[in-house]
């Protein structure tokens, strides 16, 4: 089936990597490290990574003709749960059958805490 992104659910996939870029940029920034700015690069090169990875397992695991494990809620929703490397990710989706298009509607992301 294709896959179609609402606009919602890209919302969703932004905002959690601003806030993971943002976090990192929070901590390294103004540090009086040498390598400040190769740290800030690689947190940017990362979070643009990070987004990459994420649409690429939510296509993996929702374009096929068939989704395991989904759960189906109201309004003709469906909800899916997944791992992509130690993240959850729970993607919430609806179809149409006739068109053959599974439309991403919203998504949650696990966040993991920052831990020193």
């Amino acid at each position: 089936m294709e896959l179609r992104f609402r606009e919602s659910a890209v919302v969703d996939v932004r905002t959690f990597v601003t806030s993971y870029i943002e976090g990192f940029f929070e901590l390294y920034s103004d540090t009086g490290i040498w390598s400040e700015d190769a740290i800030l690069q690689n947190v940017f090169s990362n979070g643009e990574k990070l987004f990459r990875d994420l649409y690429d397992a939510i296509e993996m695991q929702l374009s096929g003709s068939r989704v395991l494990g989904r759960k189906k809620l109201d309004r003709g929703w469906y909800e899916c749960r997944f791992r992509s490397g130690t993240r959850l990710i729970i993607v919430y989706y609806s179809e149409d059958k006739k068109a053959r298009i599974r439309w991403i509607e919203s998504m949650h992301i696990e966040r993991k805490p920052i831990i020193f």
